[in-house]
């Protein structure tokens, strides 16, 4: 837009120009006498373009000035013709764009058809040579002529700076924005712009001095100030948002800058400028000295912290200010920061300077680590450094009510100390008095290391302390003390009065310091030799804690003093009373105060009693014996004579004394109490220590001796207890015990009432050590003449020198006791952990072992949490918490220890492979080793040595199916059933191809081994060595040292391992010659058979197909294959071939796809660097397929992604689901619930946020409330099913099953029951029962029905509403999960044991009959009846069925009942509640029946079966048996046939042939004949039994159903007398029928009946 405005105006004035009357330079094409005097190609001008002139001398075609034609500069000659260089002068410019052409005036101007540098630009009409290189202003189109090379000259905008050398002395720059680019004329102040020009990678800044700009080079230790980010050019000084800073001397950069305070060196190079860069928030600004050298430095050098490099500058004020980057070594030195001056008016004077000047503070420290790497930290509390300017102290702390620094110079007068502030841990003072290296000048500060010992005195002068000194600063009365040798504090209290022990007498010899504190001051004071001083600071509110003990004049200690009586070093003995001559100690502490007893008294007498002291024997004695009462006696104003027996004194050494002193008579002693007493010429104390003391006869304490004495006669022997404050006299010991003397360091054996010297190297129990009334802790090393030293040791072993060792081998140590053990054969950790370990043989014989081995099973006593024993260089040993996994025992070997857990830890022989080094868990910083076990090819023996990890895994020798993963920076075993890996070992040391080639190292004798001396070796190595042949593994020790080296020395060469049902196998050169090779490009693979040609199997692989694999020529990457990958043939036997691949069908495999999941089928694959991975881990797993990724619970739409499957994988296989039938909720492998909708086919998540619970004991403790729904999840992913509603953190009851594969039945308190496996819960909506064991809720198992004792639950369900049902009796309950039918008798639980009718329930809707079968197949089948009538049940109930009404009852009446199974049955109901009881009548096979209106006939088994057809012969003669209990149904010729016989022969015979079998009347019948339609039979009636009938000779016969009719009748004796009576006037002939009228006279037939018996 603005450059549309230039042209606008220039056109402008063009025309202005014409209107003027301006006539053009260019001859005007249409001139009044014709272009004659043109040349041809020559220029003219028409209007405001220009055109050709044409050889016929006229005006041509327009060139320049309307659309189409070149915009530019162009330049014409007198004659008209354009410049394009050379020497020719242009005598007419023209800028033309496509809206006209404008004459050129002033202003410098590209030439656009320039072809050389010559005349490249103008200046105005004047023709300039460019250089190459440089840059130049383009007045037309405002921008910037840059000429590249030797031929031309272009035009550029871009945003930058630039310098225009066609401006006189080049006091131009060239500055673009926005693709325009304007002049900008020089300042009055330095200026710095990043370089756009042609030099810019040479010369990246543009300087402009005040007169001219140049180019230079970049600095990378300074920086410049951005003059384009001058926030006001027109002052002279400035702020800039920028700053220009260099990585390199040719790449620059502008930086903004907005951080906090910032010091650079400034790189400007113009004399006499500011030397620093100072930023902050606000911008920067170039900062002068001048202030900071003009208030006082303390120096003659100032120091910054250098914001670019972080090193520290220094500014030095001779013969003018410089700054630059020390050269000088700052490590772990402190300087004062002047970037961060204090305001405080505060500021001390600097002394030395007439006049005084102001001093400078900071309120920053510079601190510079090792590496040189200085910061500025603020300080705000009281600090003191080492100025790292010299050797001065920098002092913090806050003068008059201002916190600063400041630099305090050291004089004569400073000697004292100050903690270190800048301390780093071994010097934590500094110390201001140490004399200057430089004679005859100051002292100077120097680092000290700390005492433990005493105090320290603080700055205690008048150059810092007091309210006159120059720092106003107050140390008086604060003592500096160290709690360690890193750590000291100055006193936060001021100190009590009185003596503190000197902790810096090494530098003035001066042992003691003393506080007086009305003056106050701190002096240091001398001491004498042997003497005693109250410790100040142990002063509690009345007494002293601590004494100090002066052994030389040079050397005190502060001590913690036994109950006793001390000579007052510095009493006053003008003191009338001496009431601060002695001190009194005991358990309260020290004490002076009290009149001291004098041993002369000028008054009355003083009876003195045992434990009593006196002070001075003799009146007016200058001596100051302290003497020591033993028997009581009476002191009066006569001197104490020397041979008085009552008191003990001594002018040197010591004198012992056992008394037994009342309460009261002895500083600390309460009650009576008998010990032993030590008496020195300044102190009478009670013996308090942890050993014994052997006392001769003249009270002196035995050093030493030669041989035994013997104790409790001329020798007395006293054990004493520091925790009894008691010694205890003993007149003889136990044999094999061992005390210890103390103070003369002897160690003594006791045999029963004789002691003697330790006289045997070894370890011993210190018995003289009590604690706890019983514990020993301490041991005694001693040497061979009885010297000794006592050790408090935890958690070691030793070798038992005492008597009972051929018992007890060891000695053990724990926390607080050590006693003697019986070994048991194992390794023990020895001697505090640093002689290896003790190996023990057998129960009594131990020794340290000459085995140098890194790692041993550890059999002591902290074996369980601790079951390894690590050395390092073979003998310093500790014992150490396991790690899963394997160690070597030592290289070369083929031991390991096997640790299955971190408490279980076995030693086992290594198989050839390799194993997880679990000592790499001790091992920090350290690359992973693995453990390789191999077969030498010398001996045939498997040695093990340990090598650093490759990338890849390992095949482990422990199980075939565990592997050693190594592809990231840790190793760890990994467990796989399916799989391909890329090994980490080569193919010629594989576990199939072990071949070492080396030779083994001869075994060396052990003798050439390196021996550690203890007590307890055997002389005869060799027999010790076959002793612990028992030890490990029973290999013996000289052979495991010896055991050799074996190397393989073929080239590695990559294999594969794979792994099939978790088994694996590395692949044999042969092996993997099979397996495919692929090119790879852009995950599109071909077969590669090229190497196919010589093997020798000839198996030709032709195509890989989705889900299997192949791999690089190298064997080192595999190549997974996502569809079938086949051999690339571009022509085939001059055929294009179609197998080349056009989709992707492959991936490398690489950590890239880590987290994807390759689906093929029902297979899941995962694919990583160095493996392929078939997945059949545990859960659910929704993944999407077009992606291969998993999906996680983040948004529910990734679930209901079209894309997506849902697999099940149970650790064998995976399968994709199926659409659920019922609603199912889900815990997929990303630990969230999922429900999916049979009614809206969609996933939705249960829960918000997941309510995470815990499970036990059918139990769980939700979260949050389990309210709305019946979820909960366990942190390992598990589906939990809530019984009830359970409030946040409470606990109810919970259903949970922990196998994917099997079910649990979880009945939720919304009635809802659940198929639960361990990730899915699926809602039952079948009809039906289900049974459940109470004990895990699985579907009840047969056997587990009534053996188990938690119960069982019976849940039904109608659709989707369950509840649980009481089985009731006689029901049997058909489960819907196991097809069991089983019903509840009592207790018991049963299941049908025979076919025939049940009564079952097969949902709660209804209980029937149904039919128990079992099919040809032998399949029990059940079927439900189909028939109204009645059915006997297997289980002896009688049911009557309505099959329109669904139900069947049970019989409620005695009664006959003919069953729909075709038998009879006599049911007896019982009223009284009795069970009823029904009972089978039987029938005679083969005879005919009359029930209820049909014939029956009777066929094996007591079955009726209804007459048919078949049945029916029309000429057969048989018997039909009419049961009595069916009379009332009888046809009525039958029924009056049996009243004739019943009224007229008064008998009617009836047929009963066994207790079961039916009561009949039988009769003779024949004419059998069926009708078809109404499927019923008839019979035609020959004769009843018994019924006689006149023959034709009018002679009585009668019916005989034996003999199928009638014959004679004769009346025997016994006989009735009417049996032969006519039974009727005429005989009968009847069609009987289902139709026949039914008469019912029962009772009078039952009548007639009676009558006849």
């Amino acid at each position: 837009m603005i450059l549309q405005k230039i042209k606008w105006s220039i056109l402008c004035i063009y025309f202005y120009n014409i209107y003027m009357g301006v006539v053009s330079a260019l001859i005007s094409c249409t001139p009044p006498n014709g272009l004659g005097s043109q040349d041809a190609g020559s220029f003219c001008i028409d209007g405001n373009v220009i055109k050709v002139v044409t050889s016929l001398k006229t005006a041509g075609s327009t060139k320049y000035g309307k659309s189409g034609n070149p915009t530019g500069n162009f330049f014409f000659d007198t004659s008209g013709k354009i410049v394009t260089g050379g020497t020719t002068a242009a005598d007419s410019g023209y800028y033309c764009t496509s809206s006209g052409c404008e004459e050129i005036t002033t202003g410098t101007y590209i030439n656009s058809k320039a072809t050389t540098l010559v005349c490249a630009y103008t200046d105005g009409l004047s023709c300039k040579t460019a250089d190459q290189g440089k840059t130049y202003y383009d007045t037309s189109s405002a921008k910037v002529i840059v000429c590249p090379n030797s031929n031309r000259c272009t035009l550029t905008a871009n945003n930058g700076y630039y310098i225009d050398y066609g401006a006189t002395s080049s006091d131009k720059l060239i500055k673009c924005t926005d693709n325009t680019c304007s002049p900008v004329s020089i300042n009055t102040k330095t200026e710095f712009y990043l370089n756009a020009g042609l030099d810019k990678s040479t010369n990246p800044i543009i300087y402009g001095d005040t007169s001219q700009y140049t180019t230079i080079e970049g600095n990378t230790s300074a920086v410049f100030v951005d003059s384009n980010s001058d926030s006001d050019k027109t002052v002279a000084t400035s702020t800039y948002t920028n700053i220009i800073v260099c990585s390199t001397k040719t790449k620059c950069s502008s930086v903004a800058y907005n951080s906090d305070l910032g010091i650079y060196l400034n790189a400007d190079p113009t004399s006499g400028k500011a030397q620093l860069i100072q930023c902050d928030s606000t911008g920067c600004i170039e900062k002068m000295l001048n202030d900071v050298l003009a208030s006082g430095s303390n120096s003659s050098t100032i120091y910054y912290v250098d914001k670019l490099s972080s090193k520290l500058i220094e500014c030095k004020n001779s013969s003018g200010v410089t700054c630059t980057i020390t050269t000088t070594d700052t490590s772990g030195k402190y300087y004062l920061d002047y970037a961060k001056a204090s305001p405080s008016t505060n500021c001390p004077k600097t002394t030395g300077a007439t006049p005084a000047i102001i001093g400078f503070c900071s309120l920053n420290i510079i601190s510079c680590n090792s590496s040189q790497i200085c910061t500025s930290n603020t300080i705000s509390k009281n600090s003191q450094f080492l100025d790292g300017d010299g050797n001065n102290l920098l002092l913090c702390a806050t003068f008059d009510e201002d916190f600063f620094c400041t630099s305090v110079e050291v004089t004569n007068y400073l000697s004292y100390y100050y903690i270190n502030s800048g301390n780093t841990g071994e010097y934590p003072l500094i110390y201001c008095g140490e004399a200057s290296a430089t004679p005859n000048t100051n002292r100077r500060c120097i680092e000290k290391k700390a005492s433990l010992t005493g105090y320290y005195s603080p700055d205690n002068g008048t150059e810092i302390t007091g309210t006159s000194s120059t720092y106003k600063q107050n140390y008086i009365g604060y003592l500096i003390s160290c709690s360690s040798a890193t750590k000291c504090e100055l006193s936060t209290d001021l100190a009590n009065e009185g003596y503190y022990v000197n902790a810096g007498v090494s530098n003035s010899q001066v042992p003691l310091l003393y506080y007086e504190s009305e003056m106050p001051s701190i002096s240091e004071v001398s001491a004498e030799k042997d003497t005693y001083y109250l410790d100040a600071s142990s002063l509690m509110s009345s007494a002293y804690a601590k004494l100090i003990h002066c052994e030389s004049t040079k050397s005190c200690t502060s001590i913690e003093p036994n109950d006793g009586y001390y000579y007052n070093a510095v009493g006053d003995d003008n003191d009338d009373e001496l009431s601060d001559r002695i001190i009194k100690c005991d358990k309260t502490g020290c004490n002076i105060g009290d009149k001291a007893q004098l041993c002369v008294v000028e008054d009355g007498d003083v009876v003195l009693k045992p434990g009593n002291y006196c002070y001075q024997k003799e009146k007016g004695s200058d001596t100051n014996d302290i003497n020591f009462v033993v028997s009581e006696f009476t002191i009066g104003v006569d001197n104490i004579d020397s041979a008085n027996q009552n008191i003990t004194y001594t002018t040197s050494g010591s004198l012992y004394q056992y008394i037994t002193v009342n309460p009261g008579n002895f500083p600390g002693i309460s009650k009576v109490t008998t010990t032993l007493f030590e008496i020195r010429s300044n102190a009478i104390t009670r013996v308090v220590s942890d050993g014994i003391y052997i006392i001769n006869s003249k009270n002196e304490r035995v050093e030493s001796m030669i041989g035994s004495i013997n104790i409790g006669k001329t020798y007395s022997m006293y054990v004493c207890s520091v925790s009894t404050q008691l010694c205890v006299k003993t007149q003889s010991c136990k044999k094999g015990t061992y005390y210890f003397d103390e103070a003369n360091e002897k160690g003594y054996q006791c045999n029963e009432s004789e002691i003697s010297l330790i006289d045997e190297a070894g370890f011993y129990v210190d018995s003289s050590y009590v604690v706890n009334k019983s514990l020993t802790p301490s041991i005694l090393k001693c040497e061979d003449n009885g010297r000794c030293v006592r050790y408090t040791p935890t958690n070691t072993y030793f070798l038992n020198s005492g008597a009972d060792n051929t018992t007890k081998a060891l000695i053990y140590c724990s926390s607080n006791s050590c006693k003697t053990q019986e070994a048991t054969v194992g390794y023990y950790r020895a001697e505090f952990g640093h002689s290896g370990v003790i190996v023990c043989t057998s129960s009594t014989m131990c020794k340290i072992s000459s085995l140098r081995y890194n790692y041993y099973l550890n059999n002591g006593e902290d074996r369980v949490t601790k079951p390894i024993i690590a050395c390092n260089k073979s003998i310093h040993c500790e014992t150490k918490k396991a790690y899963v996994g394997y160690y070597l025992i030592q290289e070369n070997n083929n031991l390991l220890i096997n640790c299955r857990m971190s408490s279980t830890c076995e030693v086992e022989e290594g198989s050839v492979g390799y194993y997880y080094d679990s000592a790499n868990n001790y091992r920090t910083n350290e690359p992973e080793m693995i453990i390789k076990c191999y077969s030498s090819s010398y001996t045939g023996n498997v040695l093990c040595n340990s090598e650093k990890k490759n990338q890849g895994f390992y095949l482990s020798g422990s199980e075939n199916n565990i592997l050693i993963d190594c592809i990231g920076s840790k190793c760890s075993p990994i467990t796989v059933e399916n799989g391909i890996f890329r090994s980490a070992a080569s193919i010629k040391t594989s576990v199939k191809n072990v071949h070492s080639q080396g030779r083994d190292v001869e075994e060396m004798d052990e003798a050439d081994n390196e021996i550690i001396d203890r007590v307890g070796r055997f002389d005869d190595n060799s027999e010790m060595l076959d002793k612990e042949s028992n030890v490990m593994m029973r290999l013996n020790e000289q052979r495991l040292i010896g055991r050799a080296q074996s190397s393989a020395k073929n080239e590695p060469t990559s294999t594969l391992i794979i792994c099939s049902g978790g088994v694996c196998n590395e692949l044999t050169a042969e092996e993997l010659s099979l397996i495919p090779i692929c090119t790879y490009n852009n995950d599109m693979c071909y077969l590669d058979n090229s190497n196919m040609v010589n093997n020798s199997q000839n198996k030709m692989i032709i195509s890989v197909v989705a889900g299997e694999f192949c791999t690089d020529a190298t064997r080192s990457t595999l190549y997974f294959a996502t569809e079938t990958i086949v051999e690339f043939n571009e022509v085939i036997s001059g055929v294009l071939s179609t197998s080349k691949t056009v989709t992707k069908n492959c991936i490398k495999a690489s950590s890239q796809y880590s987290s994807n999941y390759f689906t093929v089928g029902n297979s899941i694959y995962k694919v990583s660097e160095g493996l392929i991975r078939e997945v059949h881990d545990v859960g659910y797993y929704f993944i999407n397929i077009n992606k291969n990724i998993l999906v996680y619970g983040t948004e529910i739409k990734e679930y209901n992604n079209s894309n997506v499957l849902l697999y099940k994988c149970d650790g064998v296989s995976c399968r994709i689901m199926d659409e659920p039938t019922s609603d199912t909720y889900y815990t997929d492998v990303t630990k969230r619930i999922i429900r999916y909708s049979v009614e809206d086919g969609k996933y939705s998540f249960v829960n918000k946020k997941e309510n995470v619970c815990t499970f036990a004991d059918n139990t769980c403790t939700p979260k949050y409330d389990i309210e709305e729904n019946d979820f909960c999840i366990t942190a390992d992913g598990y589906i939990v099913v809530a019984g009830e509603k359970i409030k946040s953190r409470e606990t109810g009851k919970c259903f949970m099953s922990t196998s994917i594969s099997e079910n649990v039945l979880a009945y939720s308190y919304n009635s809802v029951l659940y198929l639960l496996n361990s990730n899915a819960a699926k809602k039952v909506v079948t009809s039906g029962y289900y049974f459940a064991e109470n004990n895990y809720y699985n579907s009840a198992e047969y056997r587990s029905f009534n053996s188990t004792s938690t119960g069982i639950t019976l849940y039904g369900c109608i659709n989707s509403i369950c509840q649980i049902y009481d089985p009731q009796p006689d029901v049997y309950y058909f489960d819907m999960i196991t097809n069991y039918l089983i019903q509840k008798r009592g207790k018991t639980w049963v299941s049908p044991i025979k076919v025939g009718y049940i009564n079952v329930s097969i949902s709660p809707e209804e209980v029937y009959i149904y039919s128990y079968t079992l099919s040809e197949n032998k399949e029990l089948l059940l079927s439900k009846t189909k028939q109204d009538g009645w059915y006997y049940t297997i289980d002896g109930k009688m049911y009557q069925c309505y099959s329109k009404g669904k139900t069947c009852t049970e019989i409620d009446d005695t009664a006959y009942v003919l069953t729909n199974g075709n038998e009879m049955y006599y049911c007896v109901v019982d009223s009284e509640g009795e069970p009823t009881e029904c009972f089978k009548r039987s029938c005679t096979a083969g005879q005919i029946y009359y029930v209820k209106d049909n014939y029956y006939k009777c066929t094996t088994g007591s079955h009726f079966e209804l007459v048919r057809s078949r049945h029916c012969d029309y000429n057969e003669v048989v018997v039909i048996n009419f049961p009595v209990i069916y009379s009332d149904t009888f046809p009525i010729s039958v029924y009056n046939t049996i009243s004739s016989i019943a009224k007229n022969n008064h008998y009617v015979p009836t047929q009963k042939l066994s207790r079961n079998s039916l009561e009949t009347i039988q009769g003779v019948f024949t004419n059998c004949t069926y009708n078809v339609y109404d499927e019923f039979a008839t019979y035609d009636q020959i004769c009843m039994q018994n019924y006689v009938k006149l023959n034709s000779d009018k002679e009585p016969d009668i019916c005989s159903v034996k003999l199928l009719g009638y014959t004679y009748c004769t009346v025997d004796e016994g006989d009735d007398p009417d049996k032969c009576n006519p039974s009727s006037a005429y005989s009968f002939k009847y069609g009987l029928s289902s139709t026949t009228k039914k008469w019912y006279l029962v009772v009078a037939v039952v009548a007639l009946l009676w009558i006849g018996f």
